[in-house]
């Protein structure tokens, strides 16, 4: 007989290779990684620099979101060891062209161009008041009108419509790993509680300026931004996100029976960026709160109602019904609820933000909507058109004896960007958001935690944009679509690969 031959000794891993990531969390190019520092740089500037609504900030926004287009549109090589194979070449620009909102971002920018260069339209001034002069133009071309580009107008619509497209561009082909979108998640709501953290602060100290030294007009800023409702609405958003992430965490954690995961710090975000909101006194935002925070904990107690009885756990059951008794406990408590629900009481006697005097407000646009239904008065143009009508309804027009009010926006994005593109240009605006839509469904975006409580933030972003003009806000606007982008591609990588493959 043989002797038995032992087996070959195999060297024992290394502390750094225990910690290898798996294949479907593969380190990140270094290109990638530029891609990524760029675009989370650009996203987390928006809040802080007042929202991005003054023009410095939006050129420097412009400037961000072009380096990293130019970033995510270089070539680049991925190792065999990567790979799992041979080295793969990936070309951004090849991908970029399957990209419909590729396509639609163009055309919406072409449409915003088109509307500058055939003003039908021009602002006069005196130093007493202003007004419109009729300038010929091609009356079956989308037409704008011709006023100052520091205040507003087509070429400053176009600004902010141009970062946007450049930066929904550079998500979709410049993050192309499940850690990318990973880490740009955390990211934003690491950024949502420094927001947060601030606007505590200020709080606290009775601030009379945004960052104690910026003095602003109105009284009703919050952090970093100079309205509450604006602050309200960008903080439920990333509040979605964080929940998503906790709950992720949580069923990653459980299915691969870990002792502990992340999703107890991302609760934790969670709260503080929600308690924040609740010191907004934002009526729209707090109500929108409480919905996503009820529907989001019945979203989660009957996904742990659907596990087999020895994945489930009571401890987690009862835990989240504690924590959410808690969180409305000390919120409603501790964060002077006379002012909250004074602000309530003022929907009726308030002679700026009642309801009626939006619902009036939304009258005028509707008549100012129906005098250019088909292609609108041009991007940016709203609050130059706006006081032809509004002088028809004089109880929202005077305050006072004599002084005028000035209506910047309708209170309601959805009527205000109809009055400003017509139907043609809405139809163009439409499109893109239909496609994401779609690629969601497609996508089953309801079986992933993260997908699901982040598409149903978004979705009551949406619900708001009806009550305020807060898709006027750049911040917002360039959060809410990356979002919705980034959950698409989240529902997609975070699959099993065969699933990945099939697709």
């Amino acid at each position: 007989m043989h002797p038995r031959p032992n087996p070959p000794k195999t060297k024992p891993a290394s502390l750094v290779e225990s910690f290898r990531p798996r294949s479907n969390q593969l380190a990140l190019h270094p290109q990638e990684k530029w891609v990524l520092g760029l675009l989370t740089l650009h996203l987390c500037f928006l809040p802080w620099a007042l929202g991005t609504m003054h023009l410095w900030s939006q050129c420097v926004s412009l400037v961000l979101a072009l380096a990293g287009f130019i970033a995510a549109a270089q070539p680049r090589t991925y190792d065999p060891h990567q790979t799992s194979g041979e080295p793969a070449r990936v070309r951004p620009l090849l991908r970029l062209w399957r990209f419909p909102l590729f396509w639609t971002g163009l055309l919406v920018l072409a449409y915003i161009a088109i509307q500058g260069l055939n003003p039908a339209w021009r602002y006069r001034s005196n130093p007493s008041y202003w007004w419109l002069d009729p300038v010929e133009h091609l009356s079956w071309l989308p037409s704008g009108m011709e006023v100052p580009f520091a205040i507003a107008g087509p070429w400053r619509a176009l600004l902010i419509f141009a970062s946007l497209w450049l930066t929904v561009c550079t998500a979709w082909i410049g993050l192309m790993r499940r850690l990318t979108f990973r880490l740009l998640f955390t990211f934003l709501v690491v950024n949502g509680v420094l927001l947060s953290l601030l606007g505590l602060a200020q709080q606290l100290t009775h601030a009379t300026g945004v960052f104690w030294l910026v003095p602003v007009s109105s009284q009703s800023f919050v952090a970093s931004f100079i309205y509450r409702n604006h602050a309200g609405a960008y903080l439920n958003i990333l509040l979605a996100v964080g929940a998503g992430l906790a709950w992720w965490y949580y069923a990653r954690a459980n299915r691969r029976l870990d002792k502990s995961s992340p999703a107890g710090v991302f609760t934790f975000a969670a709260i503080i960026v929600g308690l924040m909101v609740l010191f907004t006194s934002s009526r729209g935002a707090i109500l929108l709160l409480l919905t996503f925070v009820l529907l989001a904990g019945i979203s989660f107690l009957w996904a742990q109602v659907r596990l087999a009885s020895h994945e489930r756990s009571p401890a987690v059951i009862a835990g989240l019904l504690i924590l959410l008794v808690t969180f409305i406990g000390i919120g409603l408590f501790s964060l002077r609820v006379e002012n909250v629900w004074k602000r309530f009481a003022g929907m009726i006697v308030d002679p700026v933000a009642s309801a009626h005097d939006r619902t009036e407000a939304h009258a005028a646009a509707a008549e100012m909507y129906a005098a250019e239904p088909i292609l609108g008065w041009g991007a940016g143009c709203f609050r130059f058109g706006f006081p032809n009508y509004l002088y028809k309804h004089p109880e929202i027009y005077y305050s006072g004896t004599d002084r005028r009010k000035f209506w910047e926006h309708a209170h309601n994005d959805l009527l205000e960007f109809a009055v400003e593109f017509g139907v043609v240009g809405s139809l163009l605006l439409a499109a893109p958001l239909c496609w994401l839509g779609w690629a969601l469904v497609r996508r089953r975006f309801w079986a992933n935690p993260l997908s699901l409580l982040a598409v149903l933030g978004c979705a009551l972003t949406l619900v708001h944009s009806r009550m305020d003009f807060v898709f006027q806000t750049p911040a917002i606007l360039l959060t809410w679509v990356l979002v919705l982008l980034a959950c698409v591609r989240w529902a997609e990588l975070d699959q099993p690969p065969a699933a990945r493959s099939l697709r």
